[in-house]
Parts: C-alpha cells; sequence; structure tokens
C-alpha cells in the first residue's frame, strides 16, 4: 500500500509532459497540467490526514511525496518546454557587428567599493528574498505552464552579449510572430502575474545573479537586447559610451520612465557614468525603491511599435554633457 501512495502522484505528475508533447490546443493543455498539479497536491495532503488518523506511515514517504509533486509539475514542464526561455537570441552576424562598433571604445575602470557593494547588496537581497522565487515560480507556472525563467540577451560591458535572467512576465513564445520589439506599458501579451511582477520590479529578481556573475551592477545604464542596440549604435553618435561600464539593475532613466527615446536615454547614462560612484550607487537604490513603492515612473509609450530611429545625436564629446540636477547627483557633487 506504502508504495502506491509514493507511485501514483508521481506517475501523475508525468501528466504534463505527456499533454505539452500532444497536439491539443494550447488552453486544454494549460488546464490539463493545473488540474494534474492541483489533483497532485490533494494527493500529497492524504499521508499527512493519514498520520492524523493514527495510521502509519513514515514522515518520509509524505516528505518525498511533497517535495516531488510540488516539484514535479514545473519541472517535468520543464522537459518539453524548458525552464528557461532564451528569448530571440541574436545572430554571430549580430552580436560581431555590435561588438565592430565598440572596437575603439575603452572600458571604465570600476570604482573603489562598487564591486563590494553589488556583491554585499545581491547576497543580501538573494537571502530576503529567496523564499519568493518558487512562489513567484509556481504563479508563472500555474497561468501558463511552460518556462519559469526568461532571458533577455542584452548588450553589457565592452559591448559583449550576455544573458540576462528575469522572470518570465509575458507569454510564452510571445515574440513569435512579431519579432523582437519593444514592450510598452499595458502590453497584453503580459500575464496577469506579469503585470504584478513589473509593477513591483519582482521579475527583476533574477538579476541579482548576473550581479554576482560580474555581468551586472546594482546601479548602471539598464542593459538593452543586442538586436534593438544595433538600430540604436547606427542612430545615435557616442551611443557605444553607455557600454564603457556594467549595466545595472537601477539607473537613472529608468527610476523617471518606463520607456524614453535612445538620445534621452545616452545623455542620462552619461550622467551617471560621469559621476557614478558608491555614494551616488546608495543614493539611487533608494530612489528606485521609493518610486517603485510610489508608483511614481511615467509611461509614455502605450502603443507597441519597434523603437523609431533617433536622430538627435547625443555624445559625451560633444561639450554638451548635463549635470544632474537630481537630488541624488547634487548630494553627490556636494
Amino acid at each position: 500500500m506504502r508504495i502506491w501512495w509514493l507511485l501514483f502522484p508521481l506517475l501523475l505528475a508525468l501528466l504534463p509532459t505527456v499533454v505539452l508533447t500532444s497536439s491539443v490546443p494550447p488552453r486544454v493543455r494549460a488546464w490539463a497540467c493545473r488540474v494534474a498539479f492541483l489533483v497532485t497536491v490533494a494527493l500529497i495532503a492524504a499521508p499527512w490526514i493519514w498520520l492524523r488518523l493514527g495510521h502509519e506511515v513514515p514522515a518520509r514517504v509524505a516528505m518525498i511525496l511533497i517535495t516531488g509533486s510540488f516539484a514535479g509539475g514545473i519541472v517535468l514542464s520543464g522537459a518539453t518546454a524548458g525552464i528557461v526561455e532564451d528569448n530571440a537570441p541574436p545572430s554571430p552576424a549580430v552580436q560581431h557587428a555590435v561588438l565592430g562598433y565598440h572596437t575603439a571604445c575603452i572600458v571604465r575602470p570600476v570604482p573603489r567599493g562598487k564591486r563590494v557593494l553589488d556583491v554585499t547588496g545581491a547576497l543580501v537581497g538573494l537571502v530576503l528574498t529567496l523564499p519568493l522565487w518558487p512562489i513567484i515560480g509556481l504563479l508563472i507556472w500555474f497561468e501558463e505552464p511552460g518556462p519559469i525563467f526568461f532571458t533577455k540577451n542584452s548588450v553589457g560591458r565592452g559591448g559583449r552579449t550576455f544573458r540576462q535572467f528575469k522572470f518570465r512576465s509575458m507569454r510564452y513564445g510571445a515574440e513569435r510572430l512579431t519579432g523582437p520589439v519593444v514592450s510598452p506599458a499595458g502590453d497584453p501579451r503580459t500575464l496577469r502575474v506579469g503585470r504584478r511582477l513589473r509593477r513591483w520590479h519582482l521579475d527583476e529578481l533574477p538579476e541579482l545573479i548576473n550581479v554576482l556573475s560580474g555581468s551586472m551592477s546594482l546601479v548602471g545604464p539598464r542593459p538593452l537586447r543586442t538586436v534593438l542596440v544595433r538600430e540604436h549604435l547606427e542612430a545615435v553618435p557616442g551611443y557605444t559610451e553607455r557600454h564603457t561600464v556594467r549595466p545595472g539593475i537601477a539607473c537613472l532613466a529608468q527610476i523617471e520612465k518606463f520607456h524614453m527615446p535612445p538620445q534621452e536615454r545616452l545623455v542620462k547614462d552619461l550622467a551617471y557614468i560621469e559621476h557614478q560612484g558608491v555614494r551616488l550607487d546608495l543614493q539611487l537604490l533608494v530612489r528606485a525603491v521609493l518610486t517603485t513603492v510610489r508608483g511614481e515612473r511615467h509611461y509614455d509609450e502605450p502603443v507597441l511599435t519597434a523603437p523609431a530611429p533617433a536622430t538627435v545625436p547625443a555624445s559625451r564629446t560633444d561639450g554638451q554633457l548635463p549635470r544632474l540636477v537630481d537630488h541624488a547627483s547634487q548630494a553627490h557633487d556636494a
């Protein structure tokens, strides 16, 4: 009898894999996976109820069922759809073209103490938020069974493409028909739980792994996708300058707006780069948290379109680099 308590829920957990490999409509697949998961969860509660009634069921069997059933649906559905959605990876030719723009680009040294702040902040962030990760993963999977994580192939320091990790907030294969495009505010392709994740920036928690690996910083120019950066490099003189430092989770431009023209973003990123340091990073991190809590960011792009070519040049060498006029930079310059 005990062996059936162990085998039956685990066999049921295989149902998501069978369904996902079938030719049934996507909506039917999703509900089949959800039902399989809920039934499995109900079955894992049975050993505990059995114990409460005084019957002898080893606790380790109940724990195996709980762990296996909780992870079974997600892991086994990932056997066909994957756990991570590698979204529209750029071709080697595109990556080579972007690198070509950076041949004369000299990366800047990391300010003293900045890497220590990054590692410390990322470790603290992971410890504090790690209990949320399985909950977020389950909510994403339950709304649309499939990958939990999402990678953006973005341009980092020196123009090199790296994999930027995020929780998946959009429907699986959202760009299958449109190709790489900018996701605007109110994007209809966004999952319901994805809207909440984006509102509180919880979809960006996996980027803490990028910070630990050294491909990102807590504060720096926001990384953009390689295929879109190539367009900006062609249209905006001096755009390579924003890639002389590590990209960041938070940045001055992101604090103010959800979207902005590439030339405006470049001006703000260059202003940060000229004044970067541990003190300014701490001030911008505080501002980023307050802005998120208060919901003060502006959303200026309601239509789903590809980014328009920029025509206004912006460069660190044109003598028009603006000074930071926000509270953080004034304190930094003091």
